[in-house]
């Protein structure tokens, strides 16, 4: 038994479901044909049940007639009228109330088949002899000249045949439901892992022509279709985290790159002749010190992307943060940082809280007054923050007169590490990473982010959060 199972378990999916799906088309196959078989039979014996009351009541009526004459002298009349309504294969009977036979009529059934019996109450009972079956019914009767029992026993040899008949074709048609049970079975089984065959086979081919392959979906939207469109978003979501890594890894390896192969020309110099003189020592020390600042920056930069890109990070729960405050702390510090900033503020009257913590607010506006700043055209930037409340959406316009981006950058500025003029970029200091992570943190706390721009004019940057919960049911 164990083996058995163990067998089953290792069976393929396939073999699996064709076997289930035959052992239940089977069972309710053959459980419709016992069922049927066992109404036929209740019916058969219950037309014989019918026959035989037939013949009691005959029997009853001619017992219960005054005019009968129940002495042993008229035993002949009482046969002659038991024989004048007998039919074949059956045998009538009346028994006095000692159990003895006043009169019998037999056709084609032995009289000592069934040894006679009074009854005090109307019964049947089944009797078997040999190959053939009889039903038995004994009924007392009472008169005021007579008390004793009819009996009647037939013959069902002509039902049993029947029976036997009906038997073998629920056998035959049980053997054959086991076979087309058994062909549905698996066909049923082919058609439901047909469509899970082509995953499996797109798999295959992923494997070996990359991740460009997609399983073929079906117009009918089943719940199988379901699975192929599910697994083609999952592809399309893989192929596109893959191409961003490998973007990630190149455009890592190119920035990490220059600042390293600068310190180690400058440490070379040093190591042959340069640390003999003093000022190119001091030269070489300040630009090798200005690259590992620009590689300390460029490591916290890449840390700070990687965390606003996890899954979970740290947030303060139940910590919003009210927009125009955080705003006015931001833009105090850069007025501090830069005097000669033209900073200018639109502000909606009443406060208003949205759900992101302030830090993480804090730094998506930094981020964005930092490049304002850095790509400004003049050395007075003129930047203006202005905040607007619709419904249950709070948003926040930064814009700014500096250089702009051209129309062609423009929807891949978000992307990590690229820059619209990478020489240009460079020498600002910029390494293309800090709106990527703006938007990654807009993203992450159910925001949105999005960019207008004309190349020689200016750059508005607009974003929009959901209003705090709390703060709707204030207001």
């Amino acid at each position: 038994m164990k083996k058995l199972r163990k067998l089953l378990q290792h069976l393929p999916i396939k073999w699996k479901l064709t076997l289930w799906s035959t052992f239940l088309i089977f069972l309710l196959f053959a459980s419709y044909n016992v069922m049927q078989y066992v109404i036929i039979n209740h019916w058969t014996v219950g037309y014989e049940k019918i026959q035989i009351e037939r013949y009691i009541k005959e029997v009853d009526a001619y017992i219960t007639n005054p005019q009968t004459d129940f002495s042993s002298q008229d035993s002949i009349s009482m046969t002659t009228f038991l024989n004048s309504i007998n039919e074949k294969h059956q045998l009538i009977r009346i028994l006095d109330k000692n159990g003895h036979i006043m009169a019998s009529a037999s056709r084609e059934i032995p009289d000592n088949l069934v040894q006679p019996k009074s009854a005090s109450t109307k019964n049947y009972v089944t009797v078997n002899h040999w190959e053939d079956k009889f039903l038995v019914a004994r009924v007392p009767v009472k008169s005021p000249s007579f008390s004793g029992t009819i009996e009647v026993i037939r013959s069902m040899d002509i039902f049993d045949e029947f029976i036997d008949t009906i038997f073998l074709i629920m056998l035959a048609a049980g053997v054959g439901g086991l076979i087309l049970s058994f062909m549905g079975g698996n066909i049923i089984a082919k058609q439901l892992l047909s469509k899970i065959q082509v995953v499996t086979d797109t798999m295959h081919r992923i494997r070996q022509n990359g991740m460009t392959e997609r399983v073929p979906v079906p117009k009918n939207r089943d719940e199988l279709a379901e699975l192929g469109i599910l697994f083609n978003e999952v592809m399309d979501d893989m192929e596109q985290a893959f191409a961003q890594q490998k973007q990630f890894v190149e455009d890592a390896s190119h920035e990490l790159r220059t600042p390293l192969a600068i310190i180690h020309g400058h440490l070379s110099m040093l190591n042959r002749w340069g640390k003999n003189d003093p000022e190119v020592l001091e030269k070489s020390l300040q630009s090798s010190i200005k690259e590992v600042e620009r590689l300390n920056t460029l490591v916290t930069e890449l840390l700070e992307l990687s965390r606003a890109e996890a899954e979970h990070f740290p947030t303060q729960a139940g910590d919003p943060s009210y927009v125009n405050e955080v705003i006015d702390c931001v833009s105090n510090n850069f007025r501090v940082l830069h005097p000669n900033i033209s900073l200018q503020q639109q502000l909606f009257p009443k406060d208003v809280q949205i759900d992101i913590p302030a830090n993480y607010l804090e730094q998506i506006l930094i981020i964005l007054l930092d490049n304002a700043i850095k790509y400004s055209r003049t050395e007075q930037p003129a930047v203006t923050v202005e905040t607007l409340k619709e419904k249950e959406v709070v948003s926040i316009h930064l814009r700014d007169e500096g250089i702009g981006i051209p129309a062609e950058d423009l929807p891949f500025v978000l992307n990590r590490f690229y820059r619209v003029d990478k020489a240009r970029t460079r020498k600002q200091g910029g390494n293309g990473l800090g709106l990527a992570i703006a938007k990654r943190l807009v993203l992450k706390y159910n925001g949105s982010i999005s960019l207008e721009s004309t190349e020689g004019k200016g750059t508005t940057v607009s974003l929009s959060f959901p209003v705090y919960k709390n703060e709707e049911e204030g207001t």
